[in-house]
């Protein structure tokens, strides 16, 4: 099966645990900040900050791709490390390391594509790049959010 080993990062205008938890909150379903494109919602009783907690991610884009992560370590303020499986399996991470007041924020994924359909692309279509740019613009969509309601 193809894979994808991407790392993307973007720097946020707020501290690291500011970031951290505004990602753990669109994760849970508390926060749409990266809708239209990228849509979570909570399975389980297990709480989203807690190692274990099972997130189901939707992207709406051509090729709609379904998956799920699963928190297997939480660094508060500084790492999140999760298993993806569904239409790609494999692991991700994101980071969040101060730099001059802000955040430095790195967003890995190692995975195979699973989604037949999207085996049978690869070939034809970067879906990594595809990742990539999903990433980018959650990147930028967070920086927004966070400007937008800053106390």
């Amino acid at each position: 099966m193809p894979k994808i080993n991407s790392l993307d990062e973007s720097v946020i205008d707020a501290s690291p645990m500011v970031v951290y938890k505004a990602v753990l909150n669109e994760f849970g379903g508390v926060t749409h900040w990266w809708m239209p494109i990228h849509e979570s919602k909570l399975r389980g009783d297990v709480p989203i900050d807690q190692v274990g907690a099972i997130v189901d991610i939707a992207i709406h884009r051509t090729g709609n791709a379904k998956f799920s992560y699963k928190m297997t370590k939480l660094d508060e303020g500084k790492s999140i490390e999760m298993e993806i499986a569904g239409d790609f399996t494999g692991t991700g991470s994101i980071t969040f390391e101060p730099t001059d007041e802000k955040t430095k924020m790195q967003f890995r994924w190692d995975v195979k594509i699973s989604k037949l359909g999207f085996v049978i692309l690869s070939p034809l279509v970067n879906i990594g790049k595809g990742h990539s740019e999903v990433i980018q613009i959650g990147f930028k969509a967070l920086n927004s959010y966070l400007n937008e309601n800053k106390s």
